[in-house]
């Protein structure tokens, strides 16, 4: 009954969206010396975008540290500095930002333990900001600060996809349906986490974004009851509207998923092409925390082929343990007691 009900109103919000016309565009604060800047940083046309805000400094810190291991060229990163003080000290450090000051933002560690209405509220604005920037005609890479990588982060692109994400799923696929999950929101695409992707700009990816701002924004009722119960932010409404039909799932495919199950999955409407990572080659912090022994295992299989693993998100409850704890427990936290980059950890 559940799971017909999300079917039910899923069906419904992509009948009332796909009904009317493409949006208009926002009216951004995108200058003439901003384009240039994003024109000298882009990378086979993606632009590498980083949030962080002051309280999140130290995660960005964390971050640089792991890719200069992997020697990558961080004068290419952009940081989207939520708050003024974090362009300052970033711009001071010689890295390129791009902050917009009419985004609603705090300069503290939010998520330090739980969400807060703040947080919450940030998230909600992470819409504008990818129209903004997909507009521009420039294909996005974004990553949070609280990841490690191990390869280059660029490896994430796939020219021929519309998205690459990462999952948010709380068990591995080798031993759990990838498209039956209790906390998400259809079963079209498994969970998807907005933490780390790439979205090729084109007027569909931009719709995505601006369907999502509408229902963040509208003061419908129907609009109200789906924020409330699946629509709650920007990772739950990407979940929902990739499995509204307008999306597929396509090769190559993460461990776990095989071609016989998406057989009569997709209709002739599923214009977008949507590609998951591996979830052992790019982990999530649930499956690394929780799924510990199974990671192992899995990670011994994936190199058996010839692979590695690319990066992995520390994000997990934060109620329950810190990032920063189990950073550090996970063994993770790449910076010394003066907050200085220490490549012998990596």
């Amino acid at each position: 009954m559940f799971s017909f009900s999300i079917a039910i109103i899923t069906a419904s919000l992509y009948i009332k969206l796909s009904s009317r016309p493409f949006p208009p565009a926002r009216i951004s604060d995108i200058d003439e010396n901003t384009k240039r800047q994003f024109s000298n940083r882009s990378m086979e046309n993606t632009l590498f975008f980083v949030p962080v805000n002051s309280g999140m400094l130290h995660w960005a810190d964390n971050l640089l540290c792991a890719l200069r291991h992997v020697q990558f060229d961080t004068t290419k990163m952009i940081f989207w500095a939520l708050d003024q003080p974090a362009q300052v000290v970033l711009q001071n450090e010689g890295y390129a930002t791009y902050h917009d000051p009419s985004f609603f933002s705090v300069s503290g560690n939010e998520n330090y333990r739980g969400d807060t209405k703040a947080y919450k509220r940030m998230m909600l604005e992470r819409p504008k900001f990818f129209i903004d920037i997909l507009a521009t005609g420039y294909d996005i890479l974004f990553v949070d600060a609280d990841t490690i990588f191990f390869q280059s982060p660029l490896l994430i692109r796939d020219m021929g996809a519309d998205g690459v994400f990462s999952t948010d799923q709380r068990e591995f696929y080798q031993t759990h349906d990838a498209f039956r999950d209790v906390w998400r929101r259809g079963s079209k695409m498994p969970p998807i986490c907005n933490g780390i992707f790439w979205m090729k700009s084109s007027p569909a990816t931009i719709k995505l974004w601006h369907d999502m701002l509408d229902n963040f924004d509208s003061h419908a009722w129907w609009t109200a009851v789906w924020r409330l119960m699946y629509f709650q932010d920007d990772q739950r409404g990407m979940d929902m509207l990739l499995n509204d039909g307008r999306a597929k799932l396509v090769e190559p495919f993460p461990s776990g998923i095989k071609p016989d199950m998406l057989l009569d999955r997709y209709s002739q409407k599923a214009e977008l092409s949507i590609r998951l990572l591996d979830q052992t080659a790019v982990v999530n912090g649930h499956l690394l925390k929780n799924r510990r022994s199974e990671y192992e295992l899995n990670l011994v299989e994936l190199r058996r082929t010839g692979k590695d693993r690319m990066a992995v998100h520390l994000n997990w409850d934060t109620k329950q343990m810190t990032k920063e704890q189990g950073a550090k427990q996970l063994g993770f936290w790449l910076l010394d007691e003066k907050g200085n980059c220490n490549l012998e950890k990596v």
